[in-house]
């Protein structure tokens, strides 16, 4: 009798509270990660969804009792994907922001988030990669261990599936949802970059509601300690973008770094790269932009190996190799080249002014402050023996972690 009375109170409880269908919920940096941020979920069904959201922990049973709530301010339909976004404006610098999604059917679990700090004063945590393409094993442990790491953001190089279809990008979201999952729902932001498996700039902007449909923009964090240039390989590289690359160089140059983010690299380690669009391009382009501004440190992917360089400059002296030679003083250290699951090549065009490379699964580890960028090389796929940072110890060399160690060590220091 008690067993049947326990069964009738679940069962009341089921009917009087039942979750929306919706999936894949996703949090972008799209231009201040101090006081803005976007909301994404694909409606699986249902209608008139709303985003309560606030400050408090609030149960996802009593959404109402937040202190805001949103409608959608961008929906479309891609590759069968009801993609939903609510861009959250005005928010506080360094602040939890908790979350539900409501529809007619029911309410979301509860998810959160936490924007940057607005003080250069504060050191940031941030992990760079892409070409999670194909190896979901490799790309599933690299999700789980960007949970682990806690960054303030994810800077991602784009190449996000292979062929570009709707089975694809349904598992690189479900696999996606590994950075949140065994973490109370706490997403990490994203800042997105277009790579050359996108089809077209449709995908960031339908799936990640990026800000502008050349997918070229800019991301500042912590105040005015970086600006992050999102550029797109697979347009043309002059016009406007290159003008929009210097633009927004110049409103920056009080920041304390500006990091371009684009995905095929100016000089890639592959040597069949080297005949790829956009390699003579980038260096024609951009690449004087990038030191007539002061910029240290550019992320790049496409090449599927590990490496990164000594800082180096634009030349055509006597002993430059590729255009480059080493200068320690004013040159910029180029990483990446993209290990987040896709296959792994052998680096095979090897130039003096490599500082390191190699094969294997990996990111882009990278502490920020205003004095130094600290780079380190994150080899993931023991990911389930490496125990879990905190807000507290994000700063902080996690047990089990396996650092990639080359013969000039672990750990990249780039100095004003």
């Amino acid at each position: 009798m008690m067993l049947k009375k326990h069964l009738l109170f679940i069962c009341l409880g089921i009917s009087f509270f039942s979750f929306s269908k919706v999936d894949f919920v996703r949090v972008m940096f799209n231009s201040n990660g101090d006081t803005a941020a976007t909301i994404g979920w694909h409606q699986v069904s249902g209608d008139t969804a709303v985003v309560f959201w606030g400050t408090e922990d609030i149960s996802s049973s009593k959404p109402e009792l937040y202190s805001n709530k949103s409608a959608v301010d961008a929906a479309n339909q891609f590759k069968n994907f009801e993609n939903r976004f609510v861009r959250l404006s005005n928010l506080q610098p360094n602040t939890v922001y908790y979350f539900v999604i409501k529809d007619n059917e029911g309410s979301s679990e509860r998810y959160w988030f936490k924007t940057t700090p607005d003080s250069s004063e504060d050191r940031l945590s941030l992990i760079a990669g892409g070409d999670s393409r194909t190896r979901r094993d490799a790309r599933q442990a690299a999700f789980k261990m960007v949970g682990k790491l806690v960054p303030h953001a994810v800077l991602f190089d784009g190449d996000y599936t292979d062929i570009d279809n709707e089975q694809k990008w349904r598992w690189w979201f479900e696999d996606y949802k590994m950075t949140y999952t065994d973490f109370d729902n706490r997403i990490i932001p994203f800042i997105t970059t277009r790579g050359n498996h996108e089809k077209s700039n449709a995908c960031l902007t339908n799936f990640f509601d990026c800000p502008a449909k050349n997918n070229v923009y800019n991301v500042t964090l912590g105040g005015d300690l970086v600006n992050v240039i999102c550029l797109n390989t697979e347009i043309r590289f002059g016009g406007l973008q290159q003008k929009f690359l210097e633009q927004t160089l110049i409103d920056h140059q009080s920041f304390f770094w500006q990091i371009p983010l684009y995905h095929r690299a100016c000089r890639p380690h592959v040597n069949w790269k080297m005949k790829m669009k956009g390699v003579k391009e980038i260096y024609k382009k951009w690449i004087a932009l990038f030191e007539k501004y002061a910029v240290r440190l550019a992320i790049e992917c496409d090449s599927h190996i590990t490496k990164t360089t000594w800082p180096i400059r634009k030349s055509k002296e006597e002993g430059h190799e590729d255009g480059f030679v080493r200068d320690d003083e004013n040159g910029i250290v180029y990483s990446g080249e993209g290990c987040w699951g896709a296959p792994l090549r052998v680096p095979d065009r090897i130039r003096s002014w490599t500082r390191d490379y190699g094969s294997i699964n990996s990111f882009k580890w990278i502490f920020v402050s205003q004095n130094d960028i600290e780079l380190r090389t994150v080899a993931y796929m023991n990911v389930d023996n490496v125990q879990a940072l905190s807000e507290d110890t994000r700063f902080d060399q996690p047990e089990g972690i396996e650092l990639w160690n080359p013969a000039n060590g672990s750990m990249v220091h780039i100095q004003k």
